[in-house]
């Protein structure tokens, strides 16, 4: 019986060896800069809901950004007098939860435009570590369709990592899941995922091994049922062992990590049902561009609109620019 030694199966998983850890030591702390965008629906008041309840440093700031299009025929040409004082209502119910809590300076950012290219904007200008949205929990009329645009649309054109929130925030992340290519953009995507998720939460990783997210692997060579379970077998084992590789710098610092390893499905579905069958209150992964192909765009964008939990999609910006200081060996 043929081994995958011997069927095309394309490259297995195997991390670079001069892969390291990402997280600097000025990034394993809390977060200092977080925005979140509003449209003062109930999508958007759960966005803010869950940032209240993100572990911030000292000094945090939070900013809270809207922006729309002037409506014609409403006061004077550009009059946002309305939404500023929609605004700094917001503002002023984050600042009185936030007084129990650690120094956080409450921003706010009004801006007349587009929402995507403004937010984008905003979020470069302020070096933002983590943007936050709503998700519209019914896409039926025109006005959620709108909005379920406007997240596709962040996902696509922002730079810093984005948080998608679709569920009430009872409570912190208790139980996140990360799926990892073992690329350095999914680990960007694990390690924001430590920090929004600090001990004794203990974070699951999920791992798709690359030769079951091609139809063509049930073609190479198969011959019986009982010869894909084989090879599905010598396929896991791989995986196992590269993914432990890819977690050791994570262990050494003491941060432990389920493993999962997932061949049965489609990539897109795999990380939908595990999400589903764990009961995941937080799906991760990487995308390396605001146009990026690893994972592809479309797969993010997807995987956004229909998880069962919120999620979260690291960019390459948002921790690459910060990534020369000291590192964890």
């Amino acid at each position: 019986m043929a081994s995958t030694s011997q069927l095309d199966l394309g490259p297995m998983v195997t991390p670079p060896q001069f892969m390291k850890p990402l997280l600097t030591a000025s990034q394993k702390g809390r977060l200092t800069r977080v925005m979140v965008a509003t449209d003062f629906s109930m999508c958007a008041d759960l966005a803010l809901a869950r940032a209240l309840r993100l572990p911030v440093g000292d000094g945090a700031s939070l900013t809270l950004f809207h922006a729309s299009r002037p409506v014609p025929g409403r006061g004077a040409p550009g009059d946002m007098s309305l939404e500023a004082r929609c605004l700094s209502r917001v503002a002023g119910a984050a600042r009185r939860r936030l007084r129990a809590r650690e120094p956080v300076e409450v921003n706010e950012e009004l801006r007349a435009g587009d929402v995507v290219q403004e937010a984008a904007r905003a979020a470069r200008r302020l070096d933002v570590e983590l943007l936050i949205a709503g998700r519209p929990h019914v896409m039926r009329h025109h006005d959620v369709t709108q909005r379920g645009a406007t997240v596709r649309g962040l996902v696509r054109q922002v730079e810093a990592p984005l948080l998608v929130v679709s569920a009430h925030p009872a409570r912190p992340y208790h139980h996140p899941l990360v799926a990892v290519d073992l690329s350095e953009d999914s680990r960007r995507a694990l390690e924001l995922t430590l920090r929004l998720c600090p001990p004794p939460v203990k974070v699951t990783v999920l791992h798709v091994p690359e030769p079951c997210t091609r139809p063509e692997l049930w073609h190479a060579g198969m011959t019986s049922v009982e010869h894909w379970l084989v090879v599905r077998h010598e396929i896991e084992a791989a995986a196992r062992k590269a993914v432990s590789r890819f977690l050791a710098p994570y262990r050494e610092v003491g941060r432990e990590c389920e493993v999962c390893i997932r061949c049965s499905e489609p990539l897109e579905e795999a990380l939908l049902a595990e999400a589903a069958e764990q009961g995941a209150d937080l799906l991760a992964l990487g995308m390396a561009a605001p146009d990026g192909e690893v994972p592809p765009r479309e797969l993010a964008e997807h995987t956004v609109m229909r998880a069962p939990c919120d999620v979260l999609v690291a960019k390459a910006h948002g921790l690459a620019e910060q990534a020369g200081g000291n590192r964890i060996d």
